[in-house]
């Protein structure tokens, strides 16, 4: 631990140029008054939004020269050229203009219809972004405070906000609602983190805004803005992992027309990742590995009040099932689940045998805006999405061609978003949403066939003064549900049907305390209904390890949220603290039966969805401090307390709480290298004793420490710089078992791993004719 102690000495002495800062005020041009929420953007992702007093603050930039650009809706866009060598102050005087271009026409950014001002919405992006390359999408959120994931093993994660998962989170890929058949812990999002250069996550209810399930929170995955200059300009990713052996490349290539076809862009996009058997400090996990080939297209127009996109993508995967998952007998699962270690065989290949899955994810989108005179503005989406699920077993039942289970799951949205003129300080969003649904099955049996309707509308209004912001809205949405599946007596079709609808609201505020503290509240309802697989699951779910029962007599969740948060920021200090209280009547979970049953597929304990009253209470926090100009310590604390108000004990399968600190510390230009830095991390999860006595096939297992560490740097290469970063993660090479992998019943987690991240950006100037 010597080279640990001499860390912080060493960067405390150390000159970072990578540590300066942009600040100042917007004003009014004519008036000289401040303008309030004026966006300041700095080239590669770097910005802020002035607060109330028209004051901002841009941190963390290097020593260099760089293209800055302020916009506000109602002004002219002011641009200029800074030079960094220290901390600077810039003011900024807009003009008023009668018809102006939005910022969301410069940067593809919609702020104020992301989230609700008084909602928690935590970032990934820029540094922390290249730092989680190469991972799944659940893997890259579980630093975020509050978020966590619930796994399969060591290649399928799902994200987790506040204790909540699969339909009670909304994922938004590029503006569209991702429908994949995120039924159970093993179906991770279908979905390509190379594709965003931002990651979002709005924590808590957001019904009113985005839909009925979204009782725990809404994930977006954004891309950057399509570009507008003449040119040709993208980069590319490669990353490379020791403990599974992996491999992941990623280009993405864009560019925009000039004369004739101005305002015309595109883009083409692709990624291959491959992974063989992942290894624990110990001993391999046979059959572990993956293969993921994804790749998107887009083509874009912008005029000065309207424009429109047409996108594409497909994600393609094959992941392995660790084979010691698979049980013939009961007595072998039970086996399995008793012993310290797995019996399997212990070496490392890329070979991917049964039992194994495939799946496919296809969405096509389409969307188009128009800004009227008045500067409202409608937004129309609407997407198609197919989602195929092949399921391999241990053992094949239908033949070495044909799975055992079968899904394709076709879902089609569309959303319409009307912003009204501003009425003095007052602002309106309408908007609708609709979806329908089909599922067809083939094989064996786990989900019936069924199709699915549903709709909604809402408004949500915000005030505006100089310290305080006031919104609410309310929203109605209706479901309906059709099953079409067999009668077990007498062998004729039957289709149960269900419908559900309801009502929700939202209400909330912020106040600046003072120009660097700001205070939010928010208090909302949320609604979801029972999902298929709730209602009628009968069968295996492979990778989850588990015979799955419906219940067909489960009635809609109803929560009742309600949040609050503090927001500091000055020179020294940034942070974020905030509690949420979560009521949901109704909550359905996936209760163990402490049961075993043997199918034709093999022996797996049986689990039943249930359902009762629960609470979800916690508190994220998040601060940097700086230290001196060149070290900076972060803290990150995720507390979650869930309660099962029904029989007046602990709610089961929620994660433990969870500790962060870590080290950066800036180096600034070390020889050939430019903004080199050095980070270390700590991360503690306790140990989840907050369950129910007997209530599991197996205790949950004790908490654990892992330390990890980053360093990054960039090379000039011509014009442009390409960034590389080297992590080590579970340094001390600790076994451990973590209480939200189904898999921790069988095997320990992955130990010490090694990642080399590159990123090569690139750019064709346009050549004047």
């Amino acid at each position: 631990m010597f080279w640990v102690v001499l860390f912080i000495p060493a960067c405390a002495w150390s000159q970072d140029t990578c540590s300066f800062l942009v600040k100042g005020n917007v004003y009014d041009a004519e008036t000289k008054q401040p303008l309030p929420f004026a966006a300041v953007y700095i080239q590669d992702n770097h910005g802020a939004t002035a607060d109330v007093t028209g004051t901002y603050q841009v941190n963390a930039l290097c020593a260099g020269s760089y293209s800055v650009i302020c916009t506000l809706l109602g002004y002219e866009s002011d641009t200029l050229r800074l030079t960094i060598a220290g901390n600077v102050t810039q003011n900024f005087y807009l003009k008023q203009v009668t018809t102006a271009i939005t910022e969301v026409e410069i940067h593809g950014r919609r702020e104020d219809d992301r989230a609700l001002v008084s909602q928690s919405v935590a970032e990934i992006a820029n540094e922390e972004l290249n730092t989680v390359r190469g991972t799944t999408l659940g893997e890259a959120l579980k630093g975020v405070p509050g978020v966590y994931t619930l796994q399969s093993g060591p290649t399928i994660f799902k994200p987790v906000i506040h204790g909540l998962h699969s339909n009670r989170i909304l994922i938004f890929n590029n503006g569209v609602r991702q429908e994949g058949q995120q039924w159970g812990s093993e179906h991770a999002p279908e979905i390509d983190p190379f594709v965003a250069t931002r990651l979002s996550v709005v924590r808590g209810a957001a019904s009113t805004r985005y839909g009925s399930d979204a009782i725990g929170g809404v994930i977006l995955v954004e891309p950057s803005a399509l570009p507008t200059a003449p040119g040709v300009q993208g980069e590319v990713n490669m990353v490379g992992a020791s403990n599974n052996r992996m491999g992941a490349v990623s280009g993405i290539v864009e560019g925009a027309f000039d004369k004739k076809l101005a305002g015309l862009s595109w883009r083409a996009q692709g990624t291959f990742r491959r992974a063989g058997n992942s290894r624990t400090p110990h001993y391999y996990l046979e059959n572990s590995g993956f293969q993921e080939a994804n790749f998107s297209g887009a083509l874009a127009y912008k005029h000065k009040n309207y424009g429109g996109e047409v996108y594409y993508s497909q994600f393609n995967t094959r992941l392995g099932i660790f084979t010691g998952t698979h049980a013939e007998t009961i007595a072998d699962i039970q086996a399995a689940i008793e012993r310290p270690e797995p019996i399997t065989p212990s070496y490392f290949t890329y070979k991917i045998d049964r039992p194994y899955q495939r799946v496919k994810h296809e969405l096509v989108k389409a969307s188009g805006y128009w800004i009227f005179g008045n500067e409202s503005r409608v937004d129309v989406i609407v997407a198609r999405q197919q989602n195929e699920r092949s399921e391999y077993d241990y053992v094949p039942l239908s033949g070495r061609l044909n799975p055992e289970l079968y899904l394709r799951l076709v879902t089609h949205t569309a959303d319409i978003l009307y912003k009204h003129a501003a009425i003095g300080k007052y602002t309106g969003t309408v908007g609708f949403n609709g979806i329908t649904q089909g599922n067809v099955r083939q094989y064996e049996m786990l989900i019936p066939n069924f199709r699915n309707y549903g709709g909604g509308i809402f408004y949500i209004g915000k005030w505006t003064s100089e310290r305080l912001v006031l919104e609410a809205g309310t929203r109605y949405d209706y479901r309906w549900l059709r099953v079409y599946t067999l009668d077990n007596n007498t062998a004729r079709v039957i289709t149960p049907t269900w419908d559900f609808n309801n009502v929700t609201g939202t209400i909330g505020s912020q106040y600046y305390l003072m120009p660097n503290l700001s205070w939010s509240v928010n208090i909302g309802t949320a609604w979801r209904a029972p999902t298929v697989n709730e209602l009628m699951s009968q069968g295996v779910h492979q990778s989850a390890v588990a015979y799955e029962i419906g219940n067909p007599n489960l009635h809609s969740e109803r929560a009742y949220n309600f949040s609050t948060s503090l927001h500091f920021d000055t020179e020294k200090f940034h942070g974020e603290v905030g509690f949420y209280n979560n009521i949901i009547d109704g909550y359905i979970y996936l209760k163990p039966d402490l049961k075993y049953i043997h199918t034709v597929r093999g022996s797996y304990p049986t689990f039943t969805y249930t359902q009762v009253n629960a609470r979800f209470r916690g508190v994220d926090f998040s601060g940097t401090y700086k230290l001196a100009d060149s070290l900076s310590f972060t803290s990150k604390i995720s507390l979650l307390y869930a309660w099962n108000k029904t029989i007046d004990d602990y709610l089961q399968l929620i994660p433990a709480n969870r500790f962060e600190n870590s080290l950066r510390c800036g180096l600034g230009n070390v020889g050939g290298v430019r903004q080199l830095y050095i980070s270390i991390a700590n991360v503690y999860t306790a140990r989840q004793k907050r369950v129910p006595a007997n209530s599991d096939y197996l205790t949950p297992p004790p908490g654990y420490m892992l330390v990890n560490a980053h360093m990054g740097f960039s090379v000039p290469a011509g014009k442009q710089q390409i960034n590389i970063t080297f992590s080590i993660n579970n340094i001390f090479n600790v076994a451990y078992r973590d209480y939200m992998d189904r898999f921790r019943y069988f095997t320990d987690e992955p130990g010490r791993n090694f990642m080399l991240r590159i990123r090569m950006p690139f750019a064709i100037p346009h050549k004047q004719e």
